[in-house]
């Protein structure tokens, strides 16, 4: 475990802290003042430069393959198996996109799944007449399995699951699933944005093909860009639905010739934000050098001290199940008769409490980080009590 000093430091490093009570690392996380200071370095430089500038393209270029080593490097993967993309949905259109899902063909989701994890199999579901089933999530991983396993049909194409579900915090056990689908050729997809950046993962213990999440939320790096791996055996089955600049390593027009990269390098192309990559590579040293298992402790620990103080307080709704040393950061929490939407919005504008309503908008969503502390949970417990009769 850390010295308390070096949450301190984080906590004091963060400008948006001097502001807010942030309890919302699981929609947009703060970003340190060093994410900041070099996002706009890199713009200052643009600014003279221009971005299609060879040199400047070219140390963009070598920042990239830093910034896909280092991902590789908290995930146990080779970075040649790292992606930088934009976006979870994105992530997931591109799988969809890339199976040849006929009608017919079975997709399986969980209960809890976030837009981004589900939204492009609906569009495909209605487009294609896809057998698009829900697994339910509660936190019993035996009973999820097992449901798993009788949803895995021989029709069966892909299973997309968040790592930690968004809604109630429920770390779902990634491994066992995917074990099953490796061994039925389903396609595992893994929404990681609720993980990445909380609590260590290691791609070979996971077993998943994609595993991807957002640079804003865990990892507190810039909004509009994200990451995802793709497992090196997978990237031939999955060829990416498009292409473009960035994506292959040689092409030319007349005759007609374009040869992808051969690695995930493949789903990367069209114009994209260099600097925000860039930039978010300092975040990404920040939680290197506190360590993703002291991260996921001191989160874990905050979270079990918010159950202990709102098992208390009257009215309360506790919804996230205990899920003892698994248990994630976040922590969701309603407030008899209250409407979400409506307690959300006290916690901000009354306290300056920055959380997410939550478990279809009858809770609140409380996501605790390494720089949180005990006035966090004690500011949003008199939230609650301020609450409006």
């Amino acid at each position: 475990m850390a010295d308390q000093s070096a949450f301190a430091e984080l906590r004091e490093a963060i400008p948006s802290i001097r502001h807010y009570v942030s309890l919302n690392s699981g929609g947009v996380a703060p970003t340190p003042q060093a994410t900041l200071d070099l996002q706009q370095s890199w713009y200052d430089r643009e600014a003279v430069m221009t971005t299609t500038n060879p040199d400047l393209r070219e140390i963009y270029n070598q920042e990239l393959a830093a910034l896909r080593s280092e991902i590789a490097a908290q995930l146990n993967a080779d970075s040649d198996e790292i992606a930088l993309i934009r976006a979870v949905s994105e992530a997931v259109s591109f799988v969809a996109a890339a199976l040849r899902l006929q009608r017919g063909h079975r997709v399986i989701l969980t209960a809890a799944e976030h837009p981004s994890g589900y939204l492009a199999w609906l569009t495909l579901r209605d487009r294609l007449g896809l057998d698009l089933v829900a697994v339910e999530a509660n936190g019993d991983d035996d009973a999820f399995v097992r449901d798993v396993e009788e949803a895995m049909t021989p029709n069966a194409r892909a299973f997309c699951l968040s790592h930690v579900t968004t809604e109630r915090g429920i770390v779902l056990p990634v491994d066992r699933v995917s074990a099953l689908a490796r061994e039925r050729g389903v396609v595992t997809v893994v929404d990681a944005a609720q993980s990445f950046g909380a609590r260590p993962t290691d791609m070979r213990r996971l077993g998943c093909d994609v595993f991807t999440f957002p640079a804003f939320k865990w990892s507190m790096g810039p909004y509009g860009v994200g990451a995802m791996y793709v497992r090196r055996d997978a990237q031939e089955r999955l060829h990416p639905w498009g292409s473009g600049a960035g994506a292959v390593s040689q092409s030319s027009f007349p005759p007609g010739e374009a040869h992808l990269h051969e690695n995930a390098q493949r789903y990367e192309f069209g114009a994209r934000p260099y600097a925000l990559y860039a930039a978010w590579r300092a975040s990404i040293k920040i939680l290197g050098d506190l360590g993703l298992e002291t991260i996921q402790q001191r989160s874990a620990e905050l979270a079990a001290e918010a159950r202990a103080v709102f098992s208390d307080l009257p009215g309360a709704s506790i919804r996230t199940p205990e899920q003892a040393d698994a248990r994630s950061g976040i922590f969701t929490v309603g407030l008899e008769g209250v409407d979400g939407m409506a307690l959300a919005d006290h916690c901000l504008h009354a306290h300056r409490i920055l959380c997410r309503a939550a478990d279809g908008y009858s809770a609140v969503r409380l996501s605790f980080h390494a720089f949180n502390d005990v006035t966090d949970i004690q500011a949003a417990v008199h939230a609650f009590e301020d609450f409006p009769a």
